[in-house]
């Protein structure tokens, strides 16, 4: 990358995710996806498109603990072609999928390519993660991830498969977890 003066934005995504507890054992997920050409755009079959081209929110209730999506609203606020909008009937099909292992290639095969919009998979992509890492805040009075429910596992290399991370969780060392912790130890945490 270069730092040159010269350089400017002519594209920019930018993706938001955003986990809500929703009741005991429910999250209310909001997911935008807005991309932008800060710079102007070029004259598009004759017309000049606005500043934001795609402005697109997904927003799923899911259950807990099986993570199973319940219901689905999806709008498009601003998108390039008329017929986009065709894409939003399609995702109710997320409904009665779990955001577990599996769950990409699920969105994959019902929304890829031809099947689906880009952008809305990509959106979707995007938030799952989001919605784990979400579930064990709202949830986290609850009992850990059991051996069999580590969906964390290979997920990055800090948790990869016999790593220093994962070894620690298969034994249960909170303490050993602490130790490599980057975040400061909260000085009202009990132990």
């Amino acid at each position: 990358m270069s730092d040159a003066p010269t350089s400017r934005p002519v594209h920019v995504r930018t993706i938001r995710v955003e986990v809500a507890e929703a009741g005991d054992h429910e999250l209310d997920v909001t997911a935008t996806l807005v991309d932008e050409r800060p710079a102007g755009n070029p004259k598009w079959f004759g017309a000049t498109p606005p500043r934001v081209i795609h402005d697109m929110r997904l927003a799923l209730r899911i259950r807990h603990p099986d993570l199973v999506i319940t219901a689905v609203r999806s709008e498009m606020a601003s998108h390039p072609y008329t017929i986009c909008p065709d894409a939003l009937p399609p995702l109710e099909q997320l409904v009665g999928l779990s955001i577990a292992r599996g769950f990409t290639r699920e969105v994959n095969e019902r929304f890829g390519r031809q099947r689906g919009c880009a952008h809305f998979t990509a959106l979707i992509h995007a938030l799952a993660p989001a919605v784990r890492q979400g579930t064990g805040v709202a949830f986290a009075d609850r009992p850990r991830p059991s051996p069999s429910d580590q969906w964390f596992v290979n997920t990055c290399q800090a948790w990869r498969e016999d790593g220093p991370l994962h070894r620690l969780i298969q034994v249960g060392d909170e303490a050993g977890l602490r130790a490599l912790s980057a975040f400061p130890p909260d000085p009202e945490a009990p132990g």
